[in-house]
């Protein structure tokens, strides 16, 4: 079972600041230094697919379901009494999108979980990150209003959310959208490429987190080197992925939501895109799925 002693549901533990607030002082001229900085993460030598080694998802042997993000209007999935859990995949995802749900689908089985497993499909297939967050956060909005659509109504049906790496941008943005309109189950952030703070109090997502969810957990790992240097040099900005929420830095302030839970998984998983893999040693589906239930 996966350690959790660095878990948190009210802020983070005190750490050292001279990191993150390297950090601050580098957004100050990220303007002049952006383009550059863009050029390096994807024109030149630094390949996301080298860096994200995302190569051991298996390959689906069947079409899932999809809610189709790059839509405006997108078609909510079909209702059902039971229960919804939707994927949503991650930076340059959008093509594997079947196979990451179908490796998902099947770690989540293997550690006791059998419900529907749904895709989200939204456009991340470009080689420029900033714009890769531009469409995150319209992705979000899309999904949130599906959602709204989806739970409206009378329905027992549970909808959790899954989001992976920049995926986690769009379930967020998603719950911003929310409003508290409607609350998911559960909301799980693997590897989640958004800004350290952006969960806290006076961050753009602390009141969708506290509204549009029943508890969002935010697994992290301090060996996914994406999070933890990619995003980091690619945005000048820390991930909330590698050390989790930073709620005491020079702007920002507060706390984390009360239903806003951290879990360090950096023992048990090695890598970006190894926080889900079936009949591995590593990963933390286990714990995912404890989660699932309230009992992690």
């Amino acid at each position: 079972m996966v350690d959790d002693t660095n878990r948190s549901s009210s802020g983070v533990d005190e750490r050292e600041s001279s990191g993150r607030t390297r950090r601050r002082v580098l957004e100050t001229t990220a303007a002049t230094t952006t383009g550059a900085v863009g050029l390096a993460v994807t024109g030149g030598t630094v390949s996301a697919g080298e860096v994200k080694d995302c190569k051991d998802w298996q390959v689906s042997p069947r079409e899932y379901p999809t809610i189709d993000l790059t839509h405006d209007d997108p078609a909510p999935p079909e209702r059902s009494e039971e229960e919804l859990c939707i994927y949503v995949h991650g930076w340059k995802g959008q093509k594997q999108r079947g196979d990451q749900a179908y490796t998902l689908d099947q770690a989540l089985q293997e550690a006791g979980y059998d419900e529907r497993i749904v895709a989200a499909s939204w456009d991340s297939d470009t080689l420029n990150f900033w714009d890769a967050e531009s469409n995150a956060d319209t992705a979000g909005v899309r999904l949130g209003r599906c959602l709204r659509q989806t739970m409206q109504g009378e329905t027992n049906e549970t909808v959790r959310a899954v989001g992976h790496s920049l995926g986690s941008r769009v379930v967020l943005a998603a719950l911003a959208e929310l409003e508290g309109d409607a609350a998911l189950e559960t909301v799980s952030l693997i590897g989640a490429a958004v800004t350290d703070d952006s969960v806290c109090t006076d961050g753009r997502y602390a009141t969708g987190i506290r509204t549009s969810a029943e508890n969002v957990y935010s697994y992290r790992s301090e060996r996914d080197e994406t999070v933890c240097t990619l995003y980091d040099f690619s945005t000048i900005g820390d991930g909330l992925g590698c050390e989790g929420a930073d709620c005491g830095s020079w702007w920002s302030d507060g706390e984390t939501p009360s239903n806003y839970f951290e879990v360090d998984v950096t023992e048990s998983v090695p890598g970006h895109c190894k926080y889900f893999q079936h009949n591995r040693s590593y990963g933390c589906a286990d714990r995912i799925v404890d989660d699932f239930d309230g009992s992690g």
